[in-house]
């Protein structure tokens, strides 16, 4: 009989033999992942309700959903979140004309994403801040903020991120009146949505290259340019998109000496805006259609539309 020692001895060598070929073991149970809290929930449930409010165009609603989040955020010191939240305050304070407060909102988020080493979260803040600033006027740190996030798009390889960046780098070249640096800038831009299939996008490449046309008075480049926009906009469902293409090929054909087409155009622009709630934007499609109808000579449409802008100045609750 072998001693309990040598027993012991070959039970180790069976283990030491496992463990050298890989043999199978049993493994201890592994942890449910952590559910969210009632706070984490209520968080993302507040954000969602400010991109609901957005969405809407009720943009004060959205703030103050975007601020109690914000306040949420801070409690539970969960800074990922926090820099979301962030970025939300300044994209809704830039909508409201409010760049001071866009650029404090994103340059914080900035600070966080840097301490936090998190490359998704900083592309995202760097280019809000360059936004918020381009906006401002402060067009050289604008570029510093593009150029930087563009960098950071490129090592990600986000041809998203780096459509915008370059689509913005290139609103800043025409600012400056380097007309053909614009509209290179465009055109890769609108080569990488054409890659992504993002349609919104790319229709504002054609819009902003349509402008580069107008400042050559190339009128049936630009025209061309904001035609094909439209298609995209259409295409996309983009609304306010689509009205704006609709105001700017009425510019257009009245510039290149087509008051009646002009007309057309402006009365669906002010149609489209109306229908979506927005009273500015169809108050001045119709001062152009106005324009258009005496160039015309035409006193009865010249009554109508000016009748129907005299309403639009009235305020809702005398109507």
């Amino acid at each position: 009989m072998r001693s309990r020692r040598e027993g012991c001895h070959a039970g180790m060598s069976v283990l030491a033999l496992c463990a050298l070929l890989g043999c199978a073991t049993a493994q201890p149970p592994v942890p449910p992942e952590p559910q969210p809290g009632p706070w984490a929930a209520q968080l993302e449930s507040l954000r969602r309700q400010g991109d609901h409010w957005l969405t809407r165009g009720d943009r004060a609603r959205a703030a103050e959903a975007y601020e109690v989040a914000r306040r949420v955020a801070e409690s539970l010191d969960d800074r990922r979140t926090l820099v979301g939240t962030l970025n939300d305050i300044g994209r809704v304070a830039l909508a409201r004309g409010d760049s001071t407060l866009a650029i404090t909102s994103h340059g914080r988020a900035v600070t966080l994403a840097r301490e936090l080493g998190a490359p998704d979260l900083l592309l995202e803040s760097v280019t809000a801040l360059g936004t918020a600033t381009h906006q401002a006027g402060q067009t050289e740190e604008a570029e510093q903020f593009y150029q930087e996030a563009l960098e950071l798009a490129q090592q990600k390889a986000d041809q998203g991120a780096e459509a915008t960046l370059r689509n913005n780098l290139g609103l800043l070249r025409q600012a400056k009146g380097d007309l053909e640096q614009a509209a290179q800038q465009f055109r890769h831009a609108m080569a990488l949505n054409q890659a992504t299939g993002n349609l919104a996008s790319e229709a504002s490449n054609h819009v902003n290259l349509g402008m580069v046309a107008e400042a050559r008075q190339a009128y049936d480049a630009a025209e061309q340019e904001f035609e094909r926009a439209l298609e995209l906009d259409k295409a996309a469902e983009h609304r306010t998109g689509i009205a704006a293409d609709l105001l700017r090929l009425g510019r257009v054909a009245d510039r290149r000496g087509f008051p009646d087409r002009g007309l057309a155009f402006f009365e669906r622009a002010y149609h489209s805006y109306l229908a979506q709630g927005d009273r500015v934007g169809a108050g001045a499609a119709l001062t152009q259609a106005v324009a258009c109808a005496k160039k015309l000579g035409r006193e009865a449409d010249v009554a109508r539309l000016g009748q129907a802008l005299s309403q639009l100045s009235v305020p809702a609750s005398a109507r």
